[in-house]
């Protein structure tokens, strides 16, 4: 009978005590957190260029990636400034006519763009919906990304080599907008970065088909990346 007491005490103590510790730390000065989230690049070509004659902008398909995520956060009642620094990977295609580099008839061909950046945006908060352990909120902040990998792998029909050599910007600057929500530790967010800066650098290319010499030249895709993600985390 005494078991069966201290075993209902701890029942009913146990989760009172555990339910105030998570509300003291979520209600802490400063936090940090690891989150977890996947992306769609919005690819913005501005203007492309071909031996310094302005041509038709190319299409671009999203191919979905991901990111994950550190962050500090320093919370002032219902405002919050948080820090992040993450690793994302991009993905997209580009399709070209290359009718445009001086193939004589319309073909498509895809360029498939990778890349792995690092991304240190800084995010001022605001909670217009603050009660107990559950937060609403708006965001909005800089980002810086560097780009240290970028791998760029064109599709070729057969008989055509086609080839571009393009230089990129290491650095993007950045500015985000975003919505998230924080029920206990857990938060979930959906954010879109528009990317001030251009990606690209002016390159060359190259056209033969069957070993024939069709052209070659300078080619500049002016081109910003933009991302909306979204991501599911934890606050320690």
């Amino acid at each position: 009978m005494r078991i069966i007491f201290v075993l209902i005490s701890l029942l009913l103590i146990l989760p009172q005590s555990f339910a105030q510790n998570t509300k003291e730390n979520c209600n802490k000065r400063f936090n940090f957190g690891i989150s977890v989230s996947a992306n769609a690049p919005f690819v913005h070509d501005r203007k492309m260029v071909i031996n310094d004659l302005e041509t038709n902008k190319p299409d671009n398909e999203t191919r979905m990636a991901g990111c994950v995520s550190l962050f500090g956060r320093v919370n002032m009642k219902k405002h919050y400034l948080q820090l992040e620094a993450g690793n994302s990977i991009i993905r997209d295609i580009v399709i070209l006519d290359i009718k445009d580099f001086g193939y004589p008839t319309h073909q498509e061909i895809n360029s498939r763009n990778f890349a792995i950046t690092l991304d240190i945006p800084l995010v001022y908060g605001y909670n217009f919906v603050k009660r107990d352990n559950y937060e609403l909120s708006l965001f909005a902040g800089p980002k810086m990304r560097y780009t240290y990998y970028n791998k760029e792998n064109i599709s070729n029909p057969q008989g055509i080599a086609f080839t571009l050599k393009e230089g990129i910007n290491p650095f993007t600057a950045c500015c985000i907008i975003g919505m998230g929500a924080k029920i206990s530790r857990l938060f979930i967010d959906f954010r879109y970065e528009f990317a001030i800066t251009v990606h690209n650098k002016p390159g060359t290319y190259s056209l033969y088909e069957n070993n024939t010499f069709i052209s070659e030249g300078t080619f500049y895709a002016k081109r910003a990346i933009n991302l909306l993600s979204f991501s599911l985390g934890v606050i320690l």
